[in-house]
């Protein structure tokens, strides 16, 4: 059963339902054995107002009988064993009295029996047990029979009360689907029960998430139009070119032109999908990456830029650790950093790659509190170039996307380091902008090895 409501009706009704089935036996059997007390009670007081009388006084007799029309039969028995009185002939009880309550069987009918002495006499009184039961029957069905109106009126109000407990998640439930797509504007979680506002509260964050997505990706989908615009404008006046060309030598110019426009074209296709997959939040899961392994497939895949542009690429400090990351991802940021510092390094120029395991201490805070506080184990990685650097103003902006200085070499995209730190943030990793000792720029960037925790 899917139904909230449906649920709780059912299950409430069934409650209610058993609640008074088990007060209804209750009350009965209660009132029953209270029933039967009374009646004994009743045969003992009467046995007593006989014995406190004068059973010499005229009407008291052999023959004397108090009629069939009485619900009680009363014996007297004198000191002698003769019986002297008799409310109903036809009724006889036992003429063997035992002291106090018992339970006898006359003419194949139960009775209950009350017998005592006074002043050398035997009085007995007996009731039918059949007529007590009746009588009993009675009583108890009188006593339970308001719980048979009162269970259908609890029934009505378990509905009305659920009906209106449920109103707020039916007025969100409204509310959410009368709200358009592209509104993200938080719920006010007031109006609904305390129950229901960690699942509203949750619901905010989720449309908070949304609509900074929304944003990123509208305003990544106009920047990508306004850079595609100039490189698809330059193919265009390039093929032109090409079919203006008078001889082979025009030709080939333009040819050579053509091929590299496509060339920086596709590049900046393949950098937009690369950041786009990465700000999705659609990416692989992470796991435990060698980024040691990682920095050698990125130079294996730059291997043929290297070469081409003449510059001197390799891996200085080898050590193997492990970090936390999407392996792709991780790939990615390597390659990019690797494919910066080629382009931006002048030929007979130099890239130097480093990975290497550091040690961090625990922070004064975590040694002031614990004791054992361990330090933490980190993976770092270096990419030197030997080229023009970047100026301290100008290393925070190097992240936005398509930003691009004006000594920048051409045929970039301006992504890379956007890129880069859409993977680092994933990660969890830090990345910082220095001075390289080749002269150019030091890109490092710090993970947290698996299993411990990055420092901030």
């Amino acid at each position: 059963m899917k139904s909230l409501r449906a649920r709780l009706l059912l299950l409430l009704s069934v409650a209610v339902t058993l609640a008074a089935l088990v007060q209804a036996v209750a009350v009965f059997r209660n009132a029953m054995n209270e029933a039967d007390a009374v009646f004994d009670y009743h045969l003992q007081q009467l046995a007593l107002s006989l014995a406190s009388g004068d059973m010499g006084l005229p009407g008291f007799g052999p023959n004397v009988s108090a009629g069939n029309d009485v619900d009680y039969v009363v014996q007297v028995w004198a000191p002698d064993g003769k019986r002297i009185y008799v409310s109903r002939p036809r009724s006889e009880l036992p003429s063997q009295a035992v002291l106090g309550y018992t339970n006898v069987q006359v003419g194949g009918e139960q009775w209950r029996v009350y017998s005592m002495q006074a002043g050398g006499r035997t009085i007995q009184v007996g009731q039918s047990t059949a007529t007590r039961q009746a009588l009993a029957l009675g009583f108890a069905l009188r006593s339970i029979w308001p719980m048979a109106v009162i269970a259908p009126l609890l029934l009505l109000a378990v509905a009305w009360v659920v009906r209106r407990s449920l109103r707020p998640l039916s007025d969100l439930s409204r509310e959410l689907e009368n709200r358009a797509a592209t509104s993200f504007d938080p719920l006010d979680p007031h109006p609904v029960v305390s129950e229901m506002q960690p699942v509203v509260r949750a619901m905010n964050g989720l449309f908070s998430r949304t609509r900074q997505a929304f944003d990123t990706q509208r305003m990544f989908v106009a920047d990508a139009a306004h850079e595609l615009r100039s490189p698809l404008a330059a193919l265009k006046v390039q093929v032109q070119m090409l079919g203006r060309a008078h001889d082979d030598a025009q030709r080939g110019v333009a040819l050579a032109r053509l091929e590299s426009g496509i060339d920086r074209a596709s590049h900046l296709v393949e950098q937009l999908l690369l950041l786009a997959r990465n700000e999705s939040g659609a990416e692989e899961a992470l796991t435990a990456v060698s980024l040691l392994d990682t920095a050698r497939l990125a130079l294996s895949d730059t291997a043929e830029l290297a070469q081409t542009r003449g510059v001197d690429a390799g891996m200085e400090d080898a050590e193997d650790c492990t970090v936390l990351a999407p392996a792709s991802g991780l790939r990615i940021l390597v390659r990019n950093l690797v494919d910066n510092a080629l382009r931006y390094t002048p030929t007979g120029g130099r890239v130097d790659v480093r990975v290497r395991c550091e040690m961090q201490p625990a922070p004064p805070a975590a040694q002031a509190t614990d004791s054992a506080a361990a330090p933490r184990r980190m993976a770092v990685l270096e990419v030197d170039d030997s080229g023009p650097g970047i100026p301290p103003e100008d290393r925070d902006r190097v992240f936005d996307r398509f930003y691009r200085r004006e000594d920048s070499p051409p045929g970039g995209s301006g992504l890379g380091l956007a890129i880069v730190r859409s993977v680092a943030e994933r990660c969890d990793a830090r990345i910082e902008l220095d001075t390289s000792p080749l002269g150019g720029l030091r890109v490092r960037v710090i993970f947290a090895s698996a299993g411990h925790t990055l420092p901030r």
